[in-house]
């Protein structure tokens, strides 16, 4: 084999791999919620929230207040931070809905691998079957791949804030494909 045909190889590879690469992140816009849900319609048995991005509290909160679920769990909030401090962030008109031991916190996850691991723990001690999951558009597809891979029994209802945010589209994406491929070395590991 010739240099040059080495280099065709290897620029034909790099090409094939960025085309899949590109399909896939086609496929993974596809998978990300466009449009906000403008009313859930069924209850569940609790409301998640996955901090760090804008409007997701203030969402989570909203639906407790139009008794969605009884119970709020806000995974990874700073450890000073208390239910009072989270009613702030909704109207007063929710506030007199909500009543402050409905807000469980969760101090512990740091990433949404945490987050998963976190909400598994506090689901264990309870009996809750279904969740209605807020967290960013972008967020959706790798927040319930995390949460249904450990919780596989699990009902999810994707309940998305929507940005617009392209640059986190890509980003996601990529942290998807890593999660994907996490999960797939962790099987095969386990498999044997």
């Amino acid at each position: 084999m010739t240099p040059f045909d080495l280099r065709k190889k290897i620029l034909f590879s790099f090409v094939f791999i960025f085309c899949i690469w590109i399909f896939g992140l086609l496929w993974f816009y596809k998978q990300v919620p466009q449009n906000q849900i403008p009313t859930i319609e069924n209850s569940a048995d609790a409301i998640i929230v996955l901090t760090g991005g804008s409007g997701r509290l203030e969402y989570g909160l909203e639906l407790l207040a139009e008794n969605k679920a009884k119970i709020l769990f806000i995974s990874g909030t700073g450890e000073n931070v208390k239910p009072s401090d989270i009613l702030r962030q909704t109207t007063a008109e929710n506030r007199k809905k909500i009543k402050a031991n409905n807000i469980i916190l969760g101090h512990q996850a740091e990433n949404t691998i945490g987050n998963a691991q976190e909400i598994k723990q506090w689901l264990e001690k309870s009996e809750y079957k279904t969740v209605i999951l807020v967290t960013s558009n972008y967020h959706i597809p790798r927040s319930v791949l995390e949460l249904s891979t450990l919780l596989p029994q699990l009902s999810i209802i994707s309940a998305p804030v929507i940005t617009s945010d392209m640059e986190m589209i890509f980003s996601e994406y990529n942290k998807y494909l890593a999660s994907k491929l996490r999960h797939f070395f962790i099987s095969t590991i386990e498999k044997k």
